[in-house]
């Protein structure tokens, strides 16, 4: 079977930037963050334990997910939050694992924002953490977001400190706008096809 890569960073430091570098080398790409927005829409036993917990009124009367009404909810208290998460990751989990079991490529790499908070770094071959200083981080959010620097402080004290995050990687890629992207990914790109089973294919 494929290795499995993940590939982390906090908020800003581009991850989504790194992982098309990935694709156009022809590696899949799972980005946990958008399916977990579609899985909480069609896994009937997410969407259950999402009622249980937030309420009837957390879906709309078609059927889809209030996102406002719950992230309202979710995201002004730590405990619901942590409620939250304990629903969607299984979900997420179990989803990722039968996504990649199609995979017939050497390695791929499954993008999530707080893959290490949730615990899950043992789930996978090899972890690559996206590094960028906060300042450069905040600058990018702010531009991009159009939030306030307190808005962006808020979202950033939910994930792991840059150092305790790079410090639980395996290979770091560093996307602070002095170093160029495209090498750093080639290279570990090379690290991870050698390191497949010799009998998968190795992509581009």
């Amino acid at each position: 079977m494929a290795l499995r890569i993940g590939i982390t960073g906090n908020i800003g430091a581009g991850k989504t930037t790194v992982c098309r570098e990935f694709e156009r080398l022809g590696v899949p790409i799972y980005y946990a963050d958008a399916r977990a927005k579609a899985l909480m829409n069609s896994d009937p036993e997410l969407r259950e334990g999402i009622v249980t917990h937030f309420g009837p009124a957390s879906y709309t009367s078609g059927g889809d997910l209030d996102r406002a009404y719950l992230a309202e909810r979710a995201f002004a208290d730590a405990g619901k939050l942590a409620i939250l998460n304990r629903l969607v990751h299984p979900a997420v989990a179990r989803d990722a694992a039968a996504w990649h079991a199609t995979q017939t490529t050497a390695y791929t790499l499954h993008e999530a924002a707080i893959l290490l908070e949730i615990g899950a770094a043992d789930d996978y071959d090899s972890l690559v953490v996206v590094a960028c200083p906060y300042p450069t981080r905040q600058a990018r959010v702010l531009a991009r977001d159009g939030i306030t620097s307190a808005a962006f402080a808020e979202r950033a004290e939910k994930q792991w400190p840059d150092a305790r995050k790079e410090a639980a990687a395996d290979h770091l890629i560093h996307n602070d706008g002095r170093r160029l992207i495209l090498p750093q990914v080639l290279g570990l790109h090379r690290i991870f096809r050698e390191s497949a089973a010799p009998n998968l294919p190795a992509g581009r």
